[in-house]
């Protein structure tokens, strides 16, 4: 399941997660970058963010872009290609002219793969 095209553009989303130690649901807005299946998101606190740490626990939450919502569970990117890939789709869509912060996503950044697994907006 994709992200539709003209929700590409957006610059924020909405992702909650239910608490890893509560339960309540928490939501917080994101960058995303459209993926195949889904979008990737980033911590760039290395993945001491609450959204992430939950994700990591529950490994599912629910992504809202606009209008539109998604439940979709979470993969977690290891260090490589894919990983590289999309840090620089991240720069290119959010870092201002001259400004590049590949370089430290690349060392502390946690990137995610939410695949969207059943579209809620329907």
């Amino acid at each position: 399941m994709d992200i539709p095209d003209h929700l590409h553009g957006e610059r924020r989303c909405l992702l909650t997660t239910p608490g890893r130690i509560t339960g309540r649901r928490h939501t917080v807005e994101l960058w995303f970058v459209p993926a195949e299946g889904g979008a990737y998101l980033m911590s760039g606190s290395g993945g001491l963010t609450q959204w992430s740490l939950n994700l990591q626990a529950e490994e599912q939450g629910v992504l809202r872009i606009a209008d539109r919502s998604w439940l979709g569970r979470a993969a977690f990117l290891p260090h490589g290609d894919e990983r590289t890939g999309v840090l620089a789709a991240f720069h290119t869509k959010y870092d201002p002219p001259g400004k590049d912060r590949t370089a430290a996503w690349a060392r502390s950044a946690t990137v995610v793969h939410l695949v969207l697994t059943h579209d809620l907006s329907r």
